[in-house]
């Protein structure tokens, strides 16, 4: 959690939601302030359309207990600053240029052998959201349509599927917006209603295809794309300035983890939780099951 504060209220960011929240309620602004300088985990509930906190509590025993059981991962950092970077889209595109070998577990190919075998991969993704009426091929459907939060859980379970059904290795890929007033990303929701969408930080799988003219690193996002795309164009496609408001739409920093890291543990961007279990996430897929990104 991260409290940027403003005139006469704060706005917050939370370890694993996405969304900016402001919170103007003097009682709860007091709660948050001193659960972030004690380092006290919170329960919250919130507005996602409004990006407006509501209630703030301290969490229950049982559920501090489990967040300080979660095992960090905190390997070899690739993160990439891009805020005055001169590092290109090429160099972006390129595995070896980043060191993005996408091996997870052993037994994998490292290598999908063409553009068609990732759609038809991505397509069968898709299918399991949640909006599309099932039955799903998986054990809880993925609220593709519900893409303001819950992205480190999507992005957990299309990992799993890639590694277990299809055999590809994969990493996941971390965009942030330094989280200050000044940066954010910002997103159109346009397969889900055209409304914006600010985050300040998003994931999701990250593969390489072979292609004519060499591997590249693609990232596979359905809520937000019909297909695979090249990691430059999902970096680009978070700075849309049609949803700027008073701050800068920007990706400052991108950092590519292994498929393990589940969502950011404070917001250096470079220590994240983990879920090996799949209760987190599974717990978000049935929670946001039925919720939408336009109301």
């Amino acid at each position: 959690m991260n409290g940027i504060e403003g005139s006469s209220a704060i706005e917050v960011v939370f370890n694993e939601n996405t969304e900016f929240f402001t919170v103007n309620d003097p009682a709860t602004i007091a709660v948050v302030k001193e659960a972030f300088s004690n380092g006290k985990p919170l329960q919250i509930s919130f507005n996602p359309w409004k990006g407006t906190l509501l209630k703030a509590q301290y969490a229950t025993g049982q559920q501090a207990v489990a967040l300080s059981s979660r095992v960090l991962d905190r390997g070899a950092e690739t993160a990439v600053s891009l805020r005055a970077s001169a590092v290109t889209d090429e160099v972006i595109d390129n595995p070896s240029e980043l060191g993005t070998l996408n091996l997870s577990d052993t037994g994998l190919n490292n290598l999908i052998p063409d553009f068609a075998t990732a759609q038809l991969m991505f397509n069968y993704i898709a299918k399991q959201c949640c909006a599309i009426p099932g039955p799903y091929a998986i054990d809880y459907c993925i609220p593709f349509q519900y893409c303001i939060d819950g992205c480190y859980a999507r992005a957990h379970k299309m990992c799993w599927i890639i590694n277990k059904r299809y055999k590809y290795g994969t990493k996941k890929v971390f965009s942030f917006a330094t989280p200050t007033s000044t940066y954010k990303l910002s997103v159109q929701g346009q397969k889900w209603g055209g409304c914006c969408i600010r985050w300040w930080y998003h994931v999701a799988p990250l593969v390489t295809i072979k292609t004519p003219t060499g591997p590249k690193a693609y990232v596979f996002d359905p809520a937000m794309f019909n297909q695979p795309v090249l990691l430059s164009v999902w970096l680009h496609a978070q700075e849309n300035p049609v949803c700027a408001g008073s701050f800068i739409p920007k990706v400052t920093m991108y950092n590519i983890r292994p498929t393990a890291s589940y969502a950011p543990s404070g917001t250096s961007g470079l220590v994240f939780s983990t879920d090996p279990t799949f209760s987190a996430t599974n717990n978000t897929l049935y929670n946001y099951r039925n919720l939408i990104t336009c109301p």
